[in-house]
């Protein structure tokens, strides 16, 4: 999504998104909502986030990957297995490119870290 259009929910925001990242959004969502049951959903600057006391994770679309972003810092070993898998990373962001799957116990690994 490269322009930022107003969303009502997360629901809002993946319906929105482009069809491409649609599904990804979803899984991620899913995995979010599973593996952090307390976080509650909200949405700041027109993406979803998933607030965890004053931790959060969020989840964006480009044009050409989505997003998983932290408020905690990826571990050494994290970013490592990320890179090696092929996947783009920053000290606090995974990304998933279209062609890639979402590797679940990767992210289930990242959630870990404000879980």
């Amino acid at each position: 999504m490269p322009s930022r259009v107003p969303v009502t929910d997360t629901a809002d925001y993946i319906n929105k998104a482009a069809p491409v990242a649609q599904p990804y959004l979803q899984q991620l969502q899913q995995l979010v909502e599973a593996n952090l049951p307390s976080a509650t959903a909200k949405i700041k600057w027109n993406l979803p986030f998933f607030e965890l006391g004053k931790q959060y994770v969020s989840i964006a679309a480009y044009k050409a990957h989505v997003s998983l972003s932290l408020s905690a810092d990826f571990t050494p070993e994290l970013l490592a297995t990320a890179k090696a898998a092929g996947y783009a990373t920053g000290q606090k962001r995974l990304n998933i490119d279209f062609d890639q799957e979402v590797p679940v116990d990767l992210v289930k690994a990242v959630l870990n870290l404000i879980g």
